[in-house]
């Protein structure tokens, strides 16, 4: 499976149905309604806490403390809505990287990729064990401060009076702690797949590179005819235009469908790191709340820094393919070859750029706006 982490992630928590994997009717309709219990379980929550932020405008520090938790579930809630609406358009993006001109055609392609889906591989366990670190941090200080005095890891509103009942307490703690443990999982599938599919693109530029370096090898044992040595080149050529075309095709789809979401993600974040920056300045060091909300702060520093760094290095990869052209032995081509590849440079100066909202550049200098925005916004706050 493609980018079989995040997928497999998803997959689990009933938001993904991959193409041909389930068969059996009755199957398919208990998976259907195991993805309907999620989502409701994890959008009442989101619905329960927003009432009691509501609620909490009079208390600056509860409404702050509120709101830190409850941006990031309609985060959550914003990616799981995302990722059903999209699938169509999602399975397209993995049909054209799994079939031609995109899949590999030999061993140093197959590398190639390999190098990647390394690379994807390791930055999405490492963002794992990041946040799930924060989440066991949150669950242990709950435990360990909130059940002893019958109080919820936050504060929500709910149709009954939980304290007064044993299990409606625990029910009310165990779906808020599950919810956020699920909705914790789900950004790690979510703020995954996006770079994946970023740096996806990156291994076809590479190959696109590879292909375009080896024209001129695979025609040096042709035969004498200059007609068929011309048409060789051709469709040589040719294959490399249509792979080119493939790769802004995977652009622009990967744009329509994470582009609202990412926008979406930079607005919470922007929020999020400000208020969460606050609240550390609030508590000592010695608070059991300041390890989790520090481990907070990171992992939502890492979602947006892992975003702009693969959308940055799809950028730059772009704009080497008119480099390797360049390198290789155009000069032997006839004339107009060369004017085919000519067309694939000067195409390739439009680098590949990821937006999100459609109008703010995905790259790492909106990753540096971005924290200067929060860091400006936390000293108005001071």
């Amino acid at each position: 499976m493609l980018l079989h982490w995040s997928f497999g992630i998803l997959q689990c928590l009933g938001l993904w149905q991959a193409a041909n994997s389930i068969n059996s009717t009755w199957k398919i309709f208990f998976y259907f309604i195991y993805t309907n219990f999620m989502i409701i379980f994890i959008y009442s929550c989101v619905l329960f806490e927003l009432i009691a932020l509501i609620g909490s405008f009079d208390n600056p520090e509860l409404f702050i403390n509120n709101l830190i938790v409850l941006l990031t579930m309609v985060g959550v809630c914003g990616k799981i809505a995302n990722v059903i609406v999209k699938q169509k358009e999602i399975d397209q993006l993995i049909e054209i990287l799994e079939s031609y001109p995109c899949c590999y055609q030999n061993e140093k392609e197959k590398v190639i990729e390999k190098i990647f889906d390394k690379t994807i591989k390791s930055r999405t366990i490492a963002y794992l064990i990041m946040t799930e670190s924060a989440v066991v941090m949150v669950v242990s200080v709950s435990i360990l401060c909130d059940t002893p005095n019958r109080a919820l890891p936050f504060d929500i509103w709910l149709p009954y009076n939980y304290k007064t009942s044993n299990i409606g307490y625990w029910i009310a703690y165990s779906h808020q702690i599950f919810a956020h443990i699920f909705g914790a999982l789900i950004n790690v599938a979510y703020d995954t797949m996006i770079p994946g599919f970023m740096l996806k693109i990156c291994a076809q530029l590479s190959i696109l590179e590879h292909r375009v370096g080896l024209l001129l090898t695979k025609n040096d044992n042709l035969s004498k005819s200059l007609d068929a040595k011309k048409q060789k080149e051709m469709n040589q050529i040719s294959k490399c235009v249509q792979h080119h075309l493939k790769i802004f095709q995977l652009s622009e789809i990967t744009n329509k469908v994470f582009s609202t979401v990412t926008f979406l993600q930079f607005s919470i974040s922007s929020i999020v790191i400000c208020v969460t920056v606050y609240r550390l300045s609030q508590i000592t060091i010695d608070n059991p709340e300041f390890a989790p909300t520090a481990f907070y702060f990171t992992c939502m520093l890492t979602q947006i820094f892992f975003i702009c760094f693969a959308s940055t290095e799809c950028n730059l990869k772009s704009s080497e393919v008119a480099a390797a052209i360049y390198q290789s032995d155009w000069y032997n081509l006839n004339v107009d070859n060369q004017k085919s590849l000519l067309l694939i440079m000067m195409r390739s100066q439009k680098t590949l750029k990821f937006t999100a909202g459609h109008f703010v550049d995905v790259s790492l200098n909106s990753y540096n706006q971005l924290v200067k925005l929060s860091y400006s916004a936390y000293n108005v706050l001071q």
